[in-house]
């Protein structure tokens, strides 16, 4: 029974030994991580005035141009929008408008409710949107003389 006791006793010793040991380790490091957010900025050119028409006549179309650039460090998709912000509401009403985008037209129908499709652009891109403001042939001389002056809206986010 002795013998038992001490067999036991030494298996006890053996582990707590074994586990009372050291383990190797290291360590290496890399300092001055940075993280930084990106961001979404735009401008136009020009940057006033994109659409100016004199004697817009029935039945005649303008085509002026703005640039929009893409001046953030991610990529956007952009809408255009405009709003009336004073003149004859008849004859803002009366305008039509049709807006291409390299080609391809990202709206066709009343200024009053320009609300181009997204149009994606990469970080640092330049692109021109083109509008063919009109007044239809159908315009009576109730319109002649009137005017609309408006604010055209460059939105970008984004892209997911």
């Amino acid at each position: 029974m002795k013998r038992i006791v001490l067999f036991v006793i030494g298996c006890y010793a053996a582990l707590t030994i074994g586990a009372a040991g050291a383990y190797f380790t290291s360590q290496s490091s890399t300092a001055e991580n940075i993280v930084r957010a990106g961001s979404v900025a735009i401008s136009t050119e020009p940057t006033s005035a994109a659409i100016n028409i004199d004697a817009l006549a029935p039945g005649g179309t303008v085509t002026q141009s703005m640039t929009v650039v893409n001046t953030g460090n991610l990529p956007v998709s952009v809408v255009v929008t405009a709003a009336k912000k004073a003149g004859i509401t008849d004859f803002w009403e009366a305008l039509t408008c049709r807006v291409i985008v390299d080609g391809v037209a990202v709206y066709d129908g009343p200024l009053s409710s320009l609300r181009t499709t997204p149009v994606t652009m990469a970080t640092g891109a330049r692109m021109q949107f083109q509008f063919a403001v009109g007044l239809p042939a159908t315009a009576g001389n109730e319109l002649a003389g009137d005017y609309a002056k408006m604010t055209l809206y460059v939105d970008a986010e984004q892209v997911n």
